[in-house]
């Protein structure tokens, strides 16, 4: 896991969170208010925002359901209805990011090496941390706007981190060779190819001759096996794999 990205996007949430919060108090002259954490106070930008110009509490429900994503809650079948009726864009955000998160597993499932899916994970946690600087010192865009961009990323990486765990706990990363066990099974299977003399153009031995010469392979070495097995797994991944239109993970929050 690239940590570092991880507490730069985190250290950029919590800052947008407070200079939100802080906005919100000077909205609403409650500046000695206080909630237990800064999701109680803050709750989903856009419902605040709509809170504020309509002048009455907004939707308590919904606000929990979006304060159970931003903590990287599961919804139940319940909230997801709920969610989907009162909140047409952010449920398409949802099942996007679903999508995007089964896609990461299969893709992980195609690694041939355990270098591979590390650096599969780190890309997908720095192509978040790339959108959300995108937009970090950009003027144009409100801060309410910034904080759902950050939060939707944050979303994406938990889930990266999720299945990566789950990953990791199966016990198929530890299957993964690694690349240095990778190159010196191909090394065994040029020496074994090279050392293996070629079949001699002789006639059938004679009943009662001599015994014919051992031609059984060599044996297969723990790391030829492990190689065999991590690239055997690895197109059954890709075969199993269905096609996904590019339509699939299109943010609608952006």
């Amino acid at each position: 896991m690239d940590f570092v990205s991880i507490q730069n996007l985190n250290g950029y949430i919590k800052n947008l969170k407070l200079q939100s919060q802080w906005s919100l108090k000077q909205q609403t002259g409650q500046y000695n208010a206080k909630g237990a954490t800064l999701e109680d106070w803050l709750g989903d930008s856009r419902l605040q925002a709509e809170e504020t110009a309509q002048g009455d509490r907004g939707d308590d429900t919904l606000r929990k359901i979006h304060q159970k994503l931003d903590a990287g809650g599961k919804l139940t079948q319940k909230e997801r209805d709920y969610l989907q009726e009162h909140d047409p864009e952010a449920y398409r955000e949802l099942v996007n990011q679903e999508r995007e998160q089964k896609a990461y597993e299969q893709a992980l499932r195609r690694c041939k090496t355990q270098e591979e899916a590390r650096q599969l994970q780190m890309g997908r946690v720095n192509a978040s941390l790339t959108r959300v600087r995108a937009v970090e010192h950009d003027p144009h865009i409100p801060l309410s706007k910034k904080l759902e961009i950050a939060m939707a990323e944050k979303q994406r990486v938990d889930r990266v981190a999720e299945s990566t765990r789950e990953f990791v706990a199966s016990g198929e990363f530890a299957g993964l060779p690694t690349r240095s066990e990778e190159l010196q099974a191909n090394e065994d299977a040029i020496d074994v190819h090279a050392a293996a003399p070629e079949e001699p153009d002789r006639a059938e031995p004679e009943r009662g001759g001599p015994e014919a010469e051992d031609t059984a392979p060599a044996p297969e070495t723990p790391e030829e096996r492990k190689v065999r097995r991590a690239r055997a797994r690895a197109a059954y991944a890709s075969a199993q794999a269905p096609a996904q239109p590019a339509t699939d993970t299109v943010d609608t929050r952006a």
